[in-house]
């Protein structure tokens, strides 16, 4: 972990070379176990081409006929589609918004937060504030596409930050008002994003073709300007995600001391989470297992601090209630619990949620606290409760171990799996 979070990987970030090294350094420790490789030429990594776009002008939004510009009365934070329309509806906490809808937050309120709109519409708040010179100066880019896929379904929205007088003036029009957002774009020189993969195939012919998938991401957001002279400019991304790495890491090496399992369990670490779940979503799309041979997905997101809301000694599971895995895991002696935030919506925020909404039984194991260190540079190795992560790991051992050698096939409960919900 110390490695993965280190000044020396500059942040980790998606499609970067530093992300291409963790990729690099993790296959090296499955090669040490003795896992199977199920990476490109026979080796532990898949490396992932991809091709973008970029905009030559700054974006635009109209909201009631009055235009927003990029780097002036707004900020393009991320970008998912470069033409949106619409009316503009005023969304409320905890109200589901509807899917391609222009969502115009709360003050305050999480942009992550918030599934289903085509275009949200936020006000500024101090971190963005700090990083408006840099966001201005540069042209946002569309998320890249495989080019062996056909373009992915956007898993997040396009999000735009308003300044204070920008936003008033939004709040104050009447819901309905027309939308649009505009921007042109450009293609891009293609880039890459890299996946560590490996596999203990099964000990029984019965049962090795049924597959249980450990995953997490080795990613994060890279380093950015600094805000002030002499701050930190890498964000080391200790808790996200280099511990639910090292969870993956660590299972697979207890896991390849023991007995084979009886079922075949793969370990997946991807790249690009933080750009839109771009390695989890190749790794779906021409998967190296059918799909349909997934019996569960347990993906590890921010383990590294314990979380106040639960018992001591404890991890939460996003959509415990979506399916019967959390459930019957925890009678294992699983220290799992339900996700205490649901209204932070983590479980369609994590790579687990390229699997269910593809019908797999996948759910993120965590035990995030909402620390103020999230997305930050002070996300570093010191920050970590070694103590509470190294529990968490060994908690879920022996579980683990019960379900790759069980018949126990998990199901979703009604309604709890995600649309559009197919192989």
């Amino acid at each position: 972990m110390e490695f993965l979070a280190s000044d020396a990987l500059n942040g980790r970030g998606s499609g970067t070379r530093d992300e291409w090294i963790a990729a690099t350094y993790i296959a090296s420790q499955f090669r040490r176990w003795g896992l199977e490789p199920m990476g490109d030429d026979e080796g532990y990594v898949q490396t992932i081409e991809m091709a973008g776009a970029e905009s030559v002008s700054a974006p635009v939004v109209m909201v009631g006929g009055t235009p927003f510009t990029h780097g002036k009365q707004m900020l393009v934070w991320s970008l998912a589609a470069a033409r949106v329309a619409g009316p503009l509806v005023k969304h409320q906490a905890n109200v589901p918004a509807a899917a391609g809808s222009i969502a115009l937050l709360p003050e305050g309120m999480n942009p992550n937060t918030v599934t289903g709109p085509a275009l949200v519409l936020a006000r500024e708040t101090p971190q963005t504030r700090g990083q408006w010179e840099a966001r201005a100066a540069r042209m946002p880019t569309l998320p890249a596409r495989a080019v062996k896929l056909a373009p992915l379904a956007s898993a997040r929205p396009t999000v735009i930050y308003l300044d204070e007088a920008s936003y008033t003036a939004v709040n104050a029009m009447a819901e309905g008002a027309p939308v649009s957002f505009t921007v042109e774009m450009k293609p891009t020189a293609p880039t890459f994003t890299w996946n560590a993969v490996a596999k203990i195939t099964g000990s029984d012919p019965a049962q090795s073709q049924e597959v249980i998938v450990l995953s997490a991401h080795l990613d994060h957001v890279g380093a950015r300007a600094a805000t002030t002279p002499g701050a930190d400019t890498i964000f080391n991304g200790a808790d996200d995600d280099a511990s639910g790495t090292v969870a993956v890491m660590t299972l697979a090496e207890a896991l390849s001391r023991g007995p084979r399992p009886k079922r075949t369990v793969v370990f997946a670490l991807f790249g690009s989470e933080e750009r839109g779940g771009f390695g989890a979503g190749f790794f779906v799309d021409l998967p190296v297992v059918p799909l349909g041979r997934i019996v569960a997905d347990l993906q590890f997101e921010m383990i590294a601090r314990a979380d106040p809301k639960i018992p001591a000694h404890h991890l939460w599971l996003t959509g415990y209630e979506r399916s019967n895995l959390g459930a019957e895991l925890a009678r294992q002696g699983a220290q799992l619990v339900a996700d205490p935030h649901p209204e932070q919506s983590f479980f369609t925020r994590s790579d687990n949620i390229r699997f269910a909404r593809r019908g797999v039984i996948a759910h993120t194991v965590s035990s995030f606290n909402l620390h103020k260190e999230y997305h930050q540079p002070s996300d570093e190795i010191d920050m970590v409760d070694f103590a509470h992560m190294t529990d968490a790991i060994r908690s879920m051992l022996e579980p683990v171990r019960w379900l790759a050698n069980s018949t126990f096939k998990p199901a979703w409960a009604e309604g709890g799996c995600p649309a559009p919900c197919k192989e």
